[in-house]
């Protein structure tokens, strides 16, 4: 699948982004950081980590309007 720059450049998972989502996980969805960490510390795999950082990004982007202009999602 081909997308715009914009598109890809939107779903790339920064660290940056995995730090604001971890933070907006311990804020506010307790579910979603300890099923990110259940996953990460289940395996030692850097594939591991990468999917489970990009899922609770996903998340975190899909439940926050500001997240995808790269600012903090707090109220």
């Amino acid at each position: 699948m081909i997308g715009t720059m914009d598109e890809t450049r939107s779903a790339r998972v920064t660290r940056a982004d995995v730090r604001e989502a971890l933070m907006w996980a311990l804020e506010r969805d307790r579910a979603a950081l300890l099923a990110h960490r259940a996953a990460v510390h289940s395996s030692k795999s850097e594939l591991t980590r990468r999917r489970a950082d990009k899922v609770l990004v996903e998340q975190w982007r899909a439940r926050t309007p500001d997240s995808s202009k790269g600012g903090s999602p707090r109220e």
